[in-house]
């Protein structure tokens, strides 16, 4: 597993998705949620792993020079995984049900 990198740069916008033109030279693709569209043109910091040669699977993005943003517990993958689990439990469980009838 690659260790977390923490960038600081400019984000702007990329001919595929979102660029990190970070402080001190370096380009970045960044791998990053919806939410960090709204922060197009500002300074910013980054918290991610490295994905590829330019890449950056980011954790968070948030403005420079603020705190770092507490980050949720539960994440949204792990609850969608978790409702499509308990649908084919459900599903299974109705579809036995309606056999032995």
């Amino acid at each position: 597993m690659n260790a977390d990198l923490h960038l600081r740069g400019r984000l702007e916008r990329g001919r595929v998705g979102l660029v990190l033109r970070a402080d001190g030279g370096g380009t970045w693709e960044l791998d990053a949620g919806v939410r960090a569209h709204r922060l197009i043109g500002q300074e910013v910091e980054v918290v991610g792993q490295r994905a590829g040669f330019n890449g950056i699977a980011c954790e968070q993005v948030w403005p420079a020079g603020t705190p770092r943003p507490r980050q949720s517990r539960v994440r949204i993958e792990h609850l969608l995984a978790g409702g499509l689990v308990a649908y084919g439990v459900i599903a299974f469980l109705m579809g036995l049900v309606g056999y032995f009838r």
